[in-house]
């Protein structure tokens, strides 16, 4: 979650007053045209400022975030039922998207220490209260309970740090909730907060997943109790290649805590741009990365990730605000003014290609990179080269026939010669110099029939 990502108050109440009519927009679409529903592997946060544009895209899920801060500001007994609008919450049910709440902030009376604000450590018992009421309240519209947000950035003043508790702190708020929304309904799921994995990988630090699985499988109860989670959550930018070794190295932490069937998310994923000549980077970017890398990048993403094993993949966010005052990057797959970027065009790319699949297996030959999707009925194979210089790939046929796709939607008829397509991949740009962080533009091959094991690359 960067910076200040909770819209305002005042923001979602002006959304409020025309929300209406985007409801009646989106639900008339999904009934009208009868298209299937989105695959809810496929996210995008906060999909409920454009809820047309989403649906567009094909998001599966969106995240939102309810405020205890705000939902109970005064008392024990002060309730205001949410941040958020229940109809901006219906309209998103109604468009087909499953919606992921992030619980945080303490209010100052529930704060063991008020002095930290609404990152304090919260009186457990409140925090039970709240978590249950909250569980019940949304009974029925929010099956998945995100607790907290990014508790792993632990530096005391820096813009992103949410939690001033410790690990052990963190652990007993997650049992905590845990207990509390599984007593309402055993089917709701709990998840541990994302993670941004390189403020600990950057500062030499144990990650924090390693330790926090120490302090739970501690716990005596922790056993009978599904360890108090139901999927581990990670947030991933710029860079699709890391993701294979973070998500290679959860399962592991997991799986050396005797836990083997946990959920792995990555809940914020993007890289973006810092060329946007109509929103620009209010201060000197982390990465260059120009509007048709975060394109390619959409794809690449998202096939790695599913390859290495992720459960679910959601990109922050949908649409910046007009000042993006919520970090130096707008990260918007919309600008402030609800026009597209290349990205949105990307995503949809994926989400109609890639959608449905019952597996998703990477091969690397040199600098190109190939994942087969095999979605049953058809099988689509995505396909890019991570060095500068353009390269021809070929690859095995399923079909006679297939479809070319690239990152911008436009899509070619070629056939199989010999048994094998012949394809050009664009180079890699590499804007941010080396090492090139974002392959070439990615290109789909969409063939009718099953992958079974078929190999790519020849």
């Amino acid at each position: 979650m960067r910076r200040r990502t909770a819209v305002g108050f005042m923001t979602v109440l002006a959304l409020f007053f025309n929300y209406s009519v985007m409801i009646n927009a989106t639900t008339d679409h999904v009934t009208q045209t009868g298209a299937a529903p989105p695959d809810p592997r496929f996210g995008i946060v906060e999909t409920y400022v454009n809820p047309g544009a989403a649906t567009e895209a094909g998001a599966g899920y969106t995240r939102i975030v309810l405020r205890w801060d705000v939902i109970q500001p005064g008392s024990r007994d002060d309730w205001k039922p949410a941040n958020l609008p229940d109809p901006f919450i219906a309209g998103e049910l109604a468009a087909g998207r499953q919606v992921v709440a992030v619980l945080i902030g303490t209010p100052g009376w529930a704060a063991a220490n008020p002095a930290d604000g609404a990152r304090a450590v919260p009186d457990m018992d409140a925090w039970a209260a709240f978590t249950r009421r909250m569980a019940q309240h949304y009974r029925g519209r929010i099956a998945h309970w995100i607790i907290w947000n990014e508790p792993d950035v632990w530096q005391a003043g820096h813009p992103g740090q949410t939690w001033a508790g410790s690990v052990e702190d963190y652990a007993r708020l997650l049992k905590t909730a845990y207990l509390a929304i599984k007593e309402v309904d055993p089917n709701q799921q709990v998840h541990i907060a994302g993670l941004t994995y390189f403020w600990d990988w950057s500062h030499g630090r144990r990650r924090y997943l390693d330790r926090l699985l120490d302090v739970i499988t501690a716990d005596p109860e922790a056993p009978s109790h599904g360890y108090y989670f139901d999927a581990a959550i990670y947030h991933l930018y710029f860079n699709p290649s890391q993701t294979v070794a973070v998500l290679a190295e959860a399962r592991a932490a997991l799986k050396k805590h005797g836990m083997t069937d946990k959920a792995l998310w990555i809940n914020e994923t993007n890289a973006p741009p810092s060329n946007d000549p109509k929103e620009l980077p209010w201060s000197t970017p982390r990465f260059k990365i120009t509007q048709e890398e975060q394109a390619a990048f959409v794809i690449q993403e998202f096939a790695v990730a599913f390859a290495a094993g992720a459960d679910r993949v959601e990109f922050y966010k949908l649409r910046n605000t007009a000042d993006h005052p919520e970090s130096i990057e707008p990260y918007g797959l919309l600008r402030g003014d609800d026009s597209p970027r290349p990205a949105l065009t990307a995503y949809r790319v994926a989400t109609t290609y890639l959608r449905d699949f019952r597996t998703a297996v990477q091969e690397r030959s040199g600098a190109t990179t190939a994942i087969t999707f095999d979605r049953g009925s058809a099988t689509t194979t995505a396909l890019w080269t991570s060095g500068r210089r353009s390269a021809r790939v070929t690859v095995r046929a399923i079909a006679r026939e297939a479809d070319l796709v690239d990152e911008r939607g436009n899509v070619r008829r070629i056939r199989a010669v010999g048994g094998v397509y012949t394809i050009d991949l664009p180079g890699a740009t590499c804007t941010n110099g080396n090492p090139c962080i974002i392959g070439g533009a990615p290109r789909l091959l969409v063939e009718a029939g099953a992958a079974g094991k078929r190999k790519a690359l020849l």
